[in-house]
């Protein structure tokens, strides 16, 4: 079995995707016998293939190359390895999937019926021995041997969203490993796939870490099988010298129940916000916009309501330079930004076309430097040529006004920052010497019909079990008055998916069939965590968030909301305006979450914290190391760090980490899955 090819010494967490990406390009490249550089997307040297893959292996894909940069790499066609597939018999196959007995039996009788030329089999992750020669068996039996070409174990078995964001892809997680009626095998290969995934990541990022995670329950689990695979790997723990030139990183493995009111809290920030109210996955968002005015009046005429028009956009934060800078930006601000660097790119526009259509003739002559012009010849030509950079620019920036307006309907229709308020008020123990407060605020928003959907008021009501302020009783009250309002007045917020009603087009008093199912979803996500604190398995509330630092100055903040509101007098909907009144306290206080404290004391090395309580297991030294003993010697600082979260991670939480990155530090947040507040909600109530 191949052992993939290690990064060199600079090769680092901060280069996860990176990694991740030349370990692709070299496997599209293995039918090729060029000794080109395969590492570049945009090489063409492979000859032309088709890729095979499952689902989960196309996730991984998906972030790393696109249809184009695919075609580039010679694979003509791409196709679902349990799909209905034509014989190509002229063509060589790429298998890109995981191990499985299902897809070992398809590929041996693809082999078998000699679909292709030849197969090149990679595996996502390690192909265990019996497997092997279970496989092996049948295809020699079944006489397709002869068109296997090679196999690999090429340790890749983790989707990167974005440099820095990783998920292992592992569906409903939280539901796997706290489900009490899972038995121990089960739970043991839950153990041993995230541990896997984990392997998989430092492998390909080429550096042994340091691991440290609580005592007990599934992250001791995890990081004691991580660290065996490490030990018991033949190249990366013999690797010592390509890591004497660089701190190794430190692996912080943490479980979702230290901290679950941040996955279902909503968010201030402008991704967070994409995937909380928006359709958003594996960098894509979908949501619904009205149709332009012509279409909906061609459509009345006809006596019909025009439906609303689906829109799908692909954005990524590694190569938008917009997005890359304001995706952790308060949600403002992000608007604000927008509309300034549109104005001046689209004056820049203006300025070159006007600057061409005035030469008239002389255009040709100016742009090739024959004219009698000179400088203003050379002007010319240069900027003619920044216009194609100017309008790809122009054309992405306007992409996210898309998405921004399109965020904003939901932020002001459901008054979004109330909830995020109120949240974060009772997350970060503001209560706590005053519950009644607590309970009174809680029930008058909860119960409000023209503020929220069904799903809004239930987080809230989730946000409120998980604090201290209240006790069983007042949850019970308070989840019961919040069921018998939305029964008896329904919610003023209501349609289809990113198509909110604002409360004048609203219905009254009704709630729809999904409504109803998502209010009994959501009322049984709230038992089950009424039980969970009635068995003290909830952290205490004041560790669980901590006031940091300003969002910002109070000048800043006003004249950031007078631009808003000179703008949203230009607004026919006065849309812009409705949210204004709201959007300004999301300009407020940024709090550190609970992983943030942890990693942040961990990299710290702060005495009497986590950095003595977690387990500190190094692959390099055998058995565990006391952490008082290295308190009198000289650690090196932390420029690497991995917070992992089994059971779930969220956007908020990877935004909220980066407090702890700075010039020397990099952070990287990974998780089982990254999941939505509703889907995490939903994933809850599948445990009472």
């Amino acid at each position: 079995m191949a052992t993939p090819a290690l990064p060199g010494p600079k090769a680092g967490v901060s280069s996860l995707k990176t990694s991740q990406l030349a370990a692709v390009m070299h496997m599209l490249s293995s039918t090729s016998s060029s000794s080109d550089d395969a590492t570049s997307p945009t090489s063409s040297s492979s000859p032309w293939k088709i890729l095979i893959y499952d689902n989960h292996c196309r996730s991984i894909i998906s972030p790393l190359l696109s249809v184009s940069q695919l075609r580039s790499q010679g694979v003509t066609l791409h196709l679902l390895l349990h799909s209905e597939r034509e014989p190509i018999p002229d063509v060589p196959a790429v298998y890109f999937v995981q191990p499985t007995q299902e897809n070992l039996s398809i590929i041996a009788r693809d082999c078998q019926k000699q679909l292709y030329q030849c197969a090149h089999l990679h595996f996502a992750t390690r192909l265990e021995r019996p497997l092997m020669e279970e496989f092996a068996r049948l295809v020699v039996n079944t006489g397709g041997l002869d068109t296997i070409a090679s196999v690999h174990d090429q340790f890749v078995d983790f989707v990167c969203h974005e440099q820095g964001l990783f998920s292992l892809n592992v569906d409903q997680s939280y539901v796997v490993y706290n489900d009490p009626g899972a038995g121990e095998r089960e739970m043991e290969a839950a153990m041993d796939r995230i541990a896997g995934g984990l392997f998989s990541v430092v492998a390909t990022m080429g550096a042994v870490p340091v691991i440290r995670c609580p005592r007990g329950g599934a992250p001791e689990m995890v990081a004691r099988k991580l660290n065996r695979l490490i030990t018991e790997h033949p190249t990366l723990i013999r690797s010592k010298e390509r890591h004497q030139t660089y701190h190794r990183p430190v692996l912080v493995i943490m479980d979702r129940n230290m901290d679950l009111i941040t996955p279902i809290q909503h968010a201030s920030t402008y991704q967070a916000l994409i995937d909380d109210v928006l359709d958003h996955k594996a960098n894509r968002v979908e949501f619904n916009v009205k149709p332009d005015a012509a279409t909906q009046e061609a459509v009345k005429r006809r006596g019909r309501i025009p439906p609303p028009v689906r829109k799908k956009l692909d954005i990524d934060p590694d190569v938008d330079p917009f997005y890359s800078r304001h995706k952790f930006n308060p949600f403002p601000e992000a608007i604000e930004s927008n509309g300034a660097e549109l104005q001046d790119v689209t004056a820049k526009e203006g300025q070159i076309r006007s600057k061409t259509s005035g030469t008239g003739g002389a255009d040709a002559a100016a742009m090739s430097g024959t004219g009698g012009g000179g400088g203003d010849s050379s002007d010319l030509a240069t900027a003619v040529e920044s216009l194609p950079i100017l309008l790809d620019r122009k054309k992405k920036l306007e992409v996210h006004t898309s998405i921004l307006q399109a965020v904003m309907n939901e932020v002001a229709a459901r008054d979004v920052p109330q909830f995020y308020e109120l949240e974060t008020s009772l997350a970060t123990g503001a209560y706590k010497n005053d519950s009644a407060k607590a309970k009174k605020e809680v029930m008058e928003l909860a119960t409000d019909p023209t503020k929220g959907n069904v799903d809004d008021k239930v987080r809230l009501v989730i946000v409120y079990a998980l604090s201290a302020a209240g006790n069983s009783a007042d949850i019970d009250e308070v989840a019961s008055e919040m069921k018998n309002s939305l029964e008896t007045k329904g919610s003023t917020v209501g349609g289809e998916e990113g198509a909110p009603l604002l409360s004048e087009n609203a219905t009254r008093g009704t709630l729809s069939k999904e409504e109803h199912a998502r209010l009994e979803m959501g009322l049984r996500a709230i038992d089950y965590l009424k039980k969970l604190r009635s068995m003290h398995m909830i952290p205490n509330i004041n560790d669980v968030m901590q006031t940091e630092v300003s969002g910002g100055s109070g000048a800043s903040g006003s004249d950031m909301l007078s631009s808003f509101m000179a703008r949203a007098t230009n607004q026919a909907t006065g849309l812009l305006a409705k949210a204004t009144d709201r959007l300004g306290t999301m300009l407020g206080k940024i709090h550190k979450h609970r992983a943030t404290l942890v990693l942040e004391n961990i990299c710290e090395m702060r005495p009497t914290t986590e950095d003595d309580d977690y387990l500190y297991l190094d692959p390099r030294v055998k058995g565990d190391v006391d952490v008082a003993t290295l308190r009198n010697a000289t650690r090196a600082p932390v420029r690497e760090a991995i917070a992992f979260m089994i059971g779930g991670g969220c956007y908020g939480e990877y935004q909220n980490l980066q407090m702890v990155a700075n010039e020397r530090r990099h952070v990287t947040y990974g998780s089982t899955e990254i999941v939505d507040p509703c889907t995490f909600m939903s994933h809850l109530s599948k445990l009472v």
